[in-house]
Formats: structure tokens, C-alpha cells, sequence
């Protein structure tokens, strides 16, 4: 994008390296919106970080992020300048549950440091990153990205304090925990709530009392707070990933 051309001018076919395909009517308007309120340079900048961000993930990101991060990115640019500056709650849970996008997030903040002058604060690195995660997870809005985030957290306070100990967050099961029930909330959320109840989970219920049991009260936490149905085959397997997660 960019290359310091101005409207009507002819761009070199060989130095595009990336194409933003914005198909539907809605984030045509809302492009031609953003054009009218925020400087070109700041969707260059966030179209040079949603590219670097795909190769350093491996993943390519939903079309519409340039959009958002570049209004985000203009935002929060004015907000530094100004001292006025933001905080999130979720910046925790974001490190925790999306390891990747919030490191890569990071490089992000120092590299838009490096190049705009200005003292942008680490805590933009969770913003970035939910960006990230929102534009990677087909059919999510970012109010279920930052739900989801705050239900995962519950879910492994729960679980560390039945243990009674700490984690290792860099570990194989940990990630895999998380992952199971990242992908477990998103079924939630979108009602993709299939599976059956087996009497298999009283088999796991006599050979991992302990597990079952946290399982149970992760179980009943989210029947009481959001009123899911949680089936026995979620919870076998549950108690499966938390007997791998504790044994640690």
C-alpha cells in the first residue's frame, strides 16, 4: 500500500506485496470512512505489521483487520501524544492463553516505537494482539475474543487453586490445556454444542477421583454462570487434560 503514490498515479505492479480484498459493500463504506478520518501513513504502518504478523505466526489474517488495527493504531498514536493513556485488564490473560500473538504484539509495539519516535506503552502490546487473535478465529467478534479470554482464566484459576500450585505455562500440556479449552468455549459460544454422555466418565471417575472432581466444579461454575450444558464426554476429556496438567 502507499508507496508514496497519490491518487491517479500508476504503482508498479512488482512491488505489491500484499492485496486487501474487501468484497462486501459494509467494509468498503467503512474503508472509505477510515480513509477520511486517519493519516494513509497510519494504515501503511498497520498493513506493514498485519504482514510481518502472518509470517511470524503462520497464519493469514482475516481482511477486515486492516480495518480495525488501523483505526486502532491512529487512535492510540493521537492518545500517546496527548498522555492519555489506556490500560486492559485482560493483558494477563491474553500472555497467558495466546502466547504467540502477544509476543509477536510486542515486537510490534517496539517497531512502531522505532519508527514513529514516540514513547508507545507495552500494554498496546495486548490491543495488537487481540487484533491478531479476533482476525484469526473465524466468526468472531472481539467482544466473544475478550469473553472467551476472561471464561479460559476462570477456568484455569479454578483448576489452580484445586491443585493448590503454579503451573509451568511454558509446558506441552499446559499449551495443550489451553487449547482444548479455547476451542471447548468457542463450541459454547457458538452453540456447536454436539457430543453425548457416556458411561464411560464414571470409568474415569474411579481411576482420576482427584481430576474428575476439579472437573466437576469447572463444570458446575459454567452451568451456574452461563447456563451451558455440559455434556460427560466434554467432562471425560476435561478430566483427562487436567490429569495430564497436574501430574507436572
Amino acid at each position: 500500500m502507499g508507496f508514496g503514490k497519490r491518487e491517479d498515479d500508476v504503482i508498479d505492479q512488482s512491488k505489491i506485496e500484499k492485496r486487501f480484498v474487501l468484497e462486501d459493500k459494509t467494509s468498503i463504506k467503512a474503508f472509505q470512512e477510515l480513509l477520511g478520518r486517519i493519516d494513509i501513513e497510519d494504515i501503511e504502518l498497520a498493513s506493514d505489521i498485519i504482514q510481518d504478523g502472518e509470517n511470524y505466526l503462520g497464519y493469514i489474517c482475516n481482511n477486515s483487520i486492516l480495518l480495525t488495527l488501523s483505526d486502532h493504531i491512529s487512535f492510540m498514536l493521537k492518545r500517546v501524544k496527548e498522555n492519555t493513556l489506556f490500560t486492559t485488564p485482560l493483558e494477563w490473560d491474553i500472555k497467558l492463553i495466546y502466547p504467540n500473538e502477544f509476543r509477536y504484539a510486542q515486537i510490534a509495539v517496539e517497531n512502531i516505537k522505532k519508527l514513529t519516535g514516540l514513547p508507545v506503552p507495552e500494554q498496546e502490546a495486548a490491543f495488537i494482539a487481540l487484533h491478531f487473535i479476533n482476525s484469526h478465529y473465524e466468526g468472531k467478534t472481539m467482544e466473544e475474543t475478550v469473553l472467551s479470554s476472561k471464561i479460559i482464566q476462570n477456568v484455569i484459576d479454578i483448576a489452580k487453586y484445586h491443585y493448590g500450585k503454579e503451573f509451568n505455562q511454558e509446558s506441552f500440556n499446559f499449551s495443550r490445556f489451553v487449547t482444548h479449552i479455547r476451542y471447548f468455549v468457542m463450541r459454547q459460544l457458538h452453540n456447536e454444542t454436539g457430543g453425548k454422555d457416556s458411561s464411560i466418565i464414571n470409568v474415569i471417575a474411579l481411576k482420576y477421583p482427584n481430576d474428575y472432581k476439579c472437573a466437576k466444579k469447572i463444570k458446575e461454575f459454567l452451568e451456574m454462570k452461563y447456563q451451558w450444558r455440559i455434556r460427560d464426554e466434554e467432562l471425560l476429556y476435561l478430566s483427562l487434560h487436567l490429569n495430564r496438567l497436574a501430574a507436572e
